[in-house]
């Protein structure tokens, strides 16, 4: 309607409607689906068992909750309680004791942490009617800022982020195939992949023994290369386990026979551009006592399409750094052999993945001035481009055909999105912690907040709703709480704290998880005395 100059005058059973208004309002949505979560999980009687106190409890709910909503560190989570929903859903006791307190319950849950995860492997499972038969073990690391001279595991190795100039830890995880945390160790920043998977396996053979996570099924267990050496494989196998293993890339070669040749077919229900081609072969078992492997080749176009644009970037990059060092020595600016060897081998090292397809040398001219020569190796290039897009799975089970085989090792991706929902959707980096209880705790902490996540995620999909994370907090992030102002007429001012009403896709959303009442959510009023208004200033005119 017309804006009406009246309106601040205007009373309807006593509430002046023209001066009514809204203020602090804070984020909802994604906290409540969070502590459902929490709730369902069954964690707060669990850490009541365990020996920590309400007020305990009500700080590790508000440390692992608010990861799903806003992940911080422990210090900016003081700052940023105050405009946030935790104070309405679990009482202002949340913003009492600041970082310490936060920093103590990391610590005690780190303390329980064997409990608690067998805990939630328990409940998990008897939720869902989980049959966990496959596990999945991949590894991560993250990079601190800082010597951490108080962390022995801080240590330098390869980074998966090219920071390999900062200490970091290595996180080992183990996954169910529907994407649940198993259990989780973290260890030194210079451990090797494959040194961490005996610990893990003796880890993992106790935690399958439990009841939660016994089946009649042999169990799988699902890796990368480069976890699996012989003596790795041979663990597993005495342990109880069957295992599939993703080769290395650069054993693929050893296969270019059998990837030219004919019998592959093709894994049915996929478009043309995502077409995948399995050929099964059986391998002469082991003179070593070992068990007979079976190896399945696979062809992907996707992966294929992919790897050959990587590597065009890549030769493109090379090519630009190679014209300018052409250029530098060309113009006398590199006027030492010597230093024009060390730059190409500078230059081929940031290079590695085209520098293989390309000889690069140093000479003199006639008068002496160093001079650059690179040129591009085809033959080597069309060997490596023939093999691009394939990639080899080798196993022990032998009950399953070409088809099974590729779908188990598919289950390996709800690795990858774990990782992917610890690192960006949950903070898991970067890591601001110097001691090592202190790192770990903020692994676990990381970790509970993606058990919540994956409850609530799996519970949509079951709901046919596979919308990510993200995703889901941006519709749900504008389901709000807010303070409502009423002046009345007889000078009084109330102040009502409400959650406001979900809108249609947030209704839809909150269904699907089973949070089907708001009403038993806080509110609260007070009533004041109205503050008079300030008196104008100024001549009338």
């Amino acid at each position: 309607g017309s804006r009406d100059s009246g309106l601040d005058e205007e009373v309807v059973d006593g509430v002046l409607i023209g001066r009514v208004e809204h203020s602090h309002a804070t984020v909802l949505g994604p906290l409540l689906c969070a502590l459902h979560a929490w709730e369902r999980l069954g964690l707060d009687g669990l850490l009541g068992e365990l020996g920590f106190n309400p007020a305990q409890r009500q700080a590790a709910a508000a440390l692992v909750c608010s990861r799903l909503a806003e992940p911080l560190s422990e210090h900016a989570l003081v700052e940023w309680l105050p405009h946030s929903s935790l104070p309405d859903l679990l009482g202002e006791e949340v913003l009492r004791g600041g970082t310490d307190r936060y920093y103590r319950v990391g610590d005690g849950l780190l303390a329980q942490r064997d409990r608690i995860e067998a805990h939630l492997r328990e409940r998990t499972g008897g939720h869902f009617g989980l049959q966990r038969t496959i596990f999945l073990y991949d590894l991560t690391n993250f990079h601190f800022e800082g010597v951490c001279a108080g962390n022995p595991k801080a240590r330098r190795g390869i980074n998966k982020q090219k920071r390999n100039d900062c200490p970091q830890v290595v996180v080992g995880m183990v996954f169910d195939e529907f994407g649940f945390e198993v259990l989780h160790r973290t260890f030194p920043g210079n451990t090797s992949d494959g040194r961490t998977l005996p610990d893990m396996v003796t880890c993992l053979r106790e935690a399958a023994n439990s009841q939660c996570l016994s089946s009649t099924v042999q169990p799988t267990v699902v890796l990368d290369g480069g976890l699996a050496a012989r003596r790795n494989l041979a663990e597993l196998r005495r342990q109880g386990f069957h295992y599939l293993v993703n080769d290395r890339r650069t054993s693929r070669g050893h296969w270019r026979e059998q990837f030219a040749a004919g019998g592959f077919v093709p894994i049915p229900g996929r478009a043309e551009d995502q077409q995948v081609e399995v050929r099964q072969l059986q391998l002469p078992e082991d003179p070593e006592g070992g068990l007979a492997e079976r190896v399945l080749l696979c062809r992907s176009a996707g992966r294929r399409n992919k790897e050959l644009a990587i590597r065009s970037q890549a030769e493109v990059r090379l090519r630009e750094d190679l014209q300018k060092l052409c250029g530098r020595v060309g113009k006398g600016r590199l006027k030492d052999q010597g230093a024009v060897q060390r730059t190409i081998g500078r230059l081929l090292e940031r290079h590695p993945r085209a520098a293989r397809f390309y000889q690069v040398t140093a000479s003199e001219d006639s008068s002496g001035a160093p001079v650059v020569h690179w040129q591009r190796h085809d033959e080597c290039s069309q060997a490596e481009e023939e093999l691009a897009g394939c990639y080899v799975l080798r196993t022990d089970r032998t009950d399953l055909g070409p088809e099974q085989l590729w779908g188990l090792y598919m289950t390996l991706c709800r690795a990858e999105d774990g990782f992917q929902a610890l690192k960006c959707d949950l903070g898991l980096r970067p890591n601001h912690h110097q001691l090592e209880k202190r790192v770990d705790a903020h692994v676990f902490v990381t970790v509970l907040a993606y058990q919540l996540l994956r409850f609530l995620l799996h519970t949509l999909e079951q709901a046919a709703d596979r919308r990510s994370w993200f995703t889901l907090r941006t519709v749900l992030s504008t389901h709000c709480y807010a303070t409502v102002t009423l002046p009345t007429r007889d000078g009084k001012l109330y102040r009502l704290r409400k959650p406001g009403v979900p809108e249609a896709c947030q209704w839809d959303v909150y269904r699907k998880l089973g949070i089907t009442n708001l009403r038993r959510l806080p509110r609260t009023k007070t009533v004041t005395a109205a503050a008079p208004e300030p008196a104008e200033t100024g001549a009338k005119m």
